[in-house]
């Protein structure tokens, strides 16, 4: 492999070009490398209303072997590199801010082992939530989805702090790693949890305790600490019963409060708190027009649970119409169906809810999909200000209210979302797009909303307001792990 003399004279830009691009076809195959212009412009963008940025070079190894002799040469070069696997993260994370090499994981898509008695799988990158579910509904063991489409990275998700439909039961999915093999910037191979100790037996990475858990240097790092290739994830047992009741009701405050009740009760697997928009936008009412209309239901709530018995499901349905008459006695008009009934008025795609992961073509057929995608504090009043703040800021820049939220961990915190849909065809609404993120930030964060899947300019605001000895450690952790700043740069606001 030729060494880039670039480090001890510059060379022309073309020369240079050449050089990578030799190095990386020795590597992953000229098959398996392209930089033609029409396929460096797909990794140039996403859904998002985030500006695009051109790569320079696209990989798609196949081994961990293959990324290390990549990071290697993207060390020695001082190349940026940009882990990619569906860009699906409405976050503008993977779009390659400083150009350089993408390294698509698609092709790492194997599920590596199944461990039925410690309950989890270990998977590569490129494995999908469609991968996964088609896997386990062979088995008597389910694991956890978000709205998000089948061909969504399960590794991905659980490294960005993401959510999904059992989270009101365990947390965000990072809590769900047992261990993962990683790829650090320099080439080195490195293991974390109990599989570090016991070579390549995959019937060992049971666990992340009791050693020193190092996995925070890459959950929420947005690809800036290394490539994770491999990840035990927990899976759980799939009960026999399982079913779902809609809560549709008036006053927000009052619905949110019966929200916390149900939490309390630690007996759903999942609950959902919903503007109708959102509703509407499931059912695939077109761009614009999924409204409130004067007189109808407001708010949404999907209640998902689950029983080993037909005694235990009939306690826990008789516990939450309990929660629901007290709910009716402070907002009368408020009702309790199901999601058939749902179905019959607003169409088979709201049924689908029950069948994550879905596709969520009306959510995309208009070229632009983002959020706010908050986690905060479970404050009444918090969550309250925090929907009529949103919602006049919607207004403002005239898009539609999509409220999309769910509790966390027990109620421990909130996953407080809005899902936005634009037309990127249409002149300047990216451009209004913006500005409204930019107002939502600022106004939630203040709120106590902090964002998950941080956007870069959004994270350099906060590195403003945050703690000065917090942000000379992530700093310090960054040019330690990345002393040539290779990974995914411009992340986390840091350069």
């Amino acid at each position: 492999m030729k060494k880039l003399v670039g480090c001890d004279k510059l060379l022309e830009s073309s020369e240079k070009h050449d050089i990578i691009k030799e190095s990386l076809i020795k590597i992953v195959g000229e098959q398996w490398y392209s930089d033609f212009p029409e396929e460096l412009l797909i990794y140039s963008y996403d859904m998002t209303e985030n500006d695009p940025s051109l790569p320079e070079f696209v990989v798609m190894p196949r081994t961990s072997e293959e990324i290390q002799k990549i990071l290697k040469f993207a060390n020695e070069t001082k190349t940026p590199v940009v882990p990619f696997i569906s860009g699906n993260n409405v976050g503008g994370l993977t779009i390659p801010l400083k150009g350089g090499i993408v390294v698509d994981l698609k092709r790492m898509d194997s599920i590596l082992h199944f461990n039925e008695d410690d309950m989890y799988v270990i998977i590569e990158p490129g494995v999908t939530f469609g991968h996964l579910h088609a896997f386990l509904e062979k088995t008597n063991y389910r694991y956890c989805y978000p709205f998000a489409p089948p061909f969504t990275s399960v590794i991905a998700n659980a490294l960005l702090d993401g959510l999904n439909n059992l989270s009101l039961r365990h947390g965000s999915m990072n809590e769900w790693i047992n261990g993962i093999e990683a790829i650090l910037p320099n080439g080195d191979l490195v293991k974390i949890g109990t599989c570090c100790a016991w070579g390549d037996n995959y019937d060992l990475w049971w666990s992340r305790n009791p050693m020193p858990d190092l996995l925070g240097l890459f959950t929420s790092w947005q690809g800036m600490t290394g490539i994770v290739t491999k990840m035990a994830v927990q899976v759980w047992p799939r009960r026999p019963i399982r079913d779902w009741r809609i809560v549709l009701s008036f006053n927000v405050e009052e619905t949110y409060k019966f929200v916390k009740t149900l939490t309390h009760l630690e007996i759903l697997n999942d609950i959902l708190f919903m503007s109708i928009e959102t509703v509407k936008m499931i059912a695939g009412v077109p761009y614009g027009k999924a409204k409130y209309l004067e007189g109808e239901p407001r708010w949404v709530c999907l209640l998902d649970f689950s029983a080993n018995t037909k005694l235990e499901y009939e306690a826990k349905l008789d516990m939450i119409n309990t929660a629901f008459k007290k709910l009716k006695e402070v907002d009368p008009k408020a009702n309790m169906t199901n999601l058939d009934v749902m179905e019959k008025f607003y169409g088979k795609k709201v049924g689908d809810i029950k069948n994550l992961p879905v596709t969520i073509g009306p959510m995309l057929e208009y070229g632009g999909l983002t959020w706010m995608g908050t986690y905060m504090t479970t404050k009444t009043e918090a969550v309250v200000n925090g929907i009529k703040t949103a919602f006049d800021l919607i207004d403002k820049y005239r898009f539609e209210k999509c409220l999309y939220s769910r509790s966390m961990k027990g109620h421990h915190y909130f996953a407080f979302r809005f899902l936005l849909r634009f037309s990127k065809l249409q002149e300047g609404e990216t451009e209004r797009m913006q500005k409204l993120q930019e107002e939502l930030f600022n106004s939630l964060f203040e709120l106590g909303a902090f964002p998950y899947k941080t956007p870069a300019r959004f994270a350099k605001q906060i590195l403003k307001r945050a703690d000065p000895n917090w942000v000379n450690l992530l700093k310090t952790i960054k040019s330690t792990i990345d002393p040539n700043g290779i990974m995914n740069p411009g992340r986390w606001g840091l350069e």
